[in-house]
């Protein structure tokens, strides 16, 4: 029952630490560069982008971890209470790692699964504030947000996920995960 790691697919250590470093320099870009972005309607989320990214080339397990650690630096690095974006990061990278094999087959479904996850991303956050009574915005606000997000995750997805699916097959030697 808890042979996860036992698998074929087994995380890799190589991959979960260069996955934490990735992120963890998109979250510093998502605080010092796009947060001063003036978009139409919001702003993207980077890391979130990038989660789902290496979630749907690595898997759930590699997804969840990567999201699970880069949401505590997120949390550290915010005023807000500890745990909120461990949780929602954690859960996206999971969920996105899941649909892992659909994307094997199909070119829209990364873009998709990009932008879907944005914005269940970015109304996660919006539900997690409202609970615990935070709430900087009304539910209008909050899925006008997670639209732009979703609309802007699928504009940048063309642009990344190829890019890490080719870091991805470099780190792994030349092999493909998943027969890819």
């Amino acid at each position: 029952m808890w042979d996860i790691l036992d698998t074929e697919e087994s995380v890799r250590p190589r991959t979960v630490v260069a996955a934490v470093v990735l992120l963890a320099v998109a979250l510093v870009a998502q605080v010092s560069i796009v947060a001063r972005l003036d978009l139409p309607g919001g702003r993207f989320d980077l890391v979130l982008v990038l989660l789902a990214a290496i979630a749907l080339i690595e898997g759930p397990l590699v997804g969840a971890m990567s999201g699970f650690v880069v949401g505590v630096l997120a949390d550290l690095a915010s005023s807000h209470v500890l745990g909120q974006s461990a949780l929602v990061m954690c859960l996206i990278g999971y969920a996105v790692g899941l649909v892992m094999e659909a994307a094997e087959r199909s070119v829209a479904v990364p873009l998709a699964v990009i932008g879907g996850a944005s914005l269940l991303g970015t109304l996660g956050y919006a539900a997690i504030t409202s609970i615990l009574g935070e709430a900087a915005m009304t539910g209008g606000e909050a899925v006008g947000r997670a639209l732009a997000a979703g609309v802007y995750a699928v504009l940048i997805a063309p642009f990344v996920f190829p890019l890490l699916l080719k870091a991805s097959r470099r780190l792994a030697g030349g092999r493909a995960r998943g027969g890819r």
